[in-house]
């Protein structure tokens, strides 16, 4: 099952820069609470000048999944303090492109997060495009 990040159940429709990262949608067949998983289909806006996927896209959707998993294991708003990405191979136009953030580790005040970043074509090899890792604050509620 996939829920359309640009109608999410629950939640706002994305504004700002998160509205052309996409479409967006979330896959919810997870088995853990601490598992957040989306995916979105490589498009021709989504490619570089070498017609592969542009990194700012798969970093840009690595911060989505990273961010929306820290929100959800913190209850409420979070504050990036760190994403880092590693680039491990190319996506292509048509791929489908699904990123896994897992929580490592949670305080009362941080989240760690992992990220894989993977892709399929039409021959159903999964390949691995990118791996990451988020620290977030969890915001203050005041």
């Amino acid at each position: 099952m996939t829920i359309s990040m640009k109608n999410p159940e629950p939640g706002p429709e994305p504004t700002g820069f998160e509205a052309y990262v996409g479409p967006v949608t979330r896959v919810s067949d997870n088995n853990s609470d601490d598992v957040f998983t989306l995916s979105f289909t490589i498009e021709q806006q989504h490619l570089n000048g070498a017609d592969m996927l542009h990194g700012g896209m798969m970093m840009s959707f690595a911060s989505i999944v990273l961010a929306g998993a820290a929100r959800e294991a913190a209850g409420g708003a979070v504050e990036a303090l760190s994403v880092n990405c590693d680039f491990t191979g190319p996506g292509k136009l048509g791929d489908v492109v699904t990123a896994t953030a897992e929580i490592t580790r949670k305080t009362r005040s941080v989240v760690f997060l992992s990220c894989d970043v993977k892709a399929s074509g039409n021959d159903g090899a999964e390949r691995m495009l990118m791996a990451a890792t988020g620290v977030y604050k969890v915001a203050s509620r005041d």
